[in-house]
């Protein structure tokens, strides 16, 4: 499963992610309903027959959010009221959130869950930018929100990659043994297009062995042509194999 990140972030994202669908390099992708191009990414989805693969890419780190608290909130967002990312760059904040920023992510993560039903999402994957879900403070607060949604699957915590610090890798297995228990459909795997060509040297009978979940970014680089974009450098946009 290859899933485009990012819709709705703005309209050349909306534009590249579109070509990735029509050129079958993707499966589906997930939407940011705190961004400007939203609405109009949605409206094309809808528009190509693609809504049912549309999921919704959870944001607390880039953009407007959707409620007014939390833009009030020094730990969540700057004094332009749009998200500063500072509470995923404190390890203290990464585990525990105050309890008044506690119940301000759990009002705006509501409201982009929200967002999304009144968009016309039916697929009901989540995943998140930056991969903020899978830091503790957020996945208690959305394991509490997801009761009253009828989510379907969650992204796992990168576990395609080899070595590591011990400690993150017992997190991640106590993580994703977590988001199973939760959706039990959940693929094994999951990583970057980098991720799966470097963790195995045969990605097909990997592939055919397990389910994996892939992550793209599709952009188009400055001479138009559709990349993928990890780590601030850009890529050729190809199915793995």
């Amino acid at each position: 499963m290859i899933n485009a990140d990012d819709l709705g972030k703005d309209e050349n994202i909306n534009n590249a992610i579109m070509l990735a669908f029509d050129r079958g390099l993707i499966d589906r992708t997930t939407l940011m309903t705190n961004m400007p191009a939203a609405a109009e990414g949605m409206k094309t989805a809808s528009d190509k027959g693609l809504a049912d693969k549309v999921g919704i890419h959870i944001n607390l780190t880039s953009g407007k959010p959707l409620t007014e608290d939390i833009s009030k909130d020094p730990l969540m967002c700057g004094n332009n009221g749009e998200f500063n990312g500072n509470f995923a760059r404190n390890m203290r904040t990464r585990f525990f959130f105050p309890k008044k920023t506690r119940r301000n992510v759990e009002k705006e993560l509501r409201a982009q869950l929200d967002k999304y039903a009144e968009l016309g999402g039916t697929l009901w994957h989540v995943d998140s930018h930056h991969h903020v879900h899978t830091d503790p403070s957020v996945w208690l607060v959305l394991r509490k929100v997801f009761a009253d949604y009828p989510v379907t699957s969650v992204r796992l915590g990168r576990n395609m990659y080899k070595g590591g610090n011990p400690l993150m890798r017992i997190y991640k297995y106590m993580l994703n043994s977590s988001i199973r228990r939760f959706c039990k459909g959940n693929p094994k795997y999951f990583g970057s297009a980098r991720d799966i060509s470097s963790y195995t040297e045969n990605v097909k009978e990997f592939a055919r062995k397990y389910d994996v979940e892939v992550m793209v970014h599709p952009v188009f680089d400055d001479a138009g042509n559709l990349c993928d974009e990890y780590m601030d450098r850009l890529y050729e946009l190809k199915r793995p194999q």
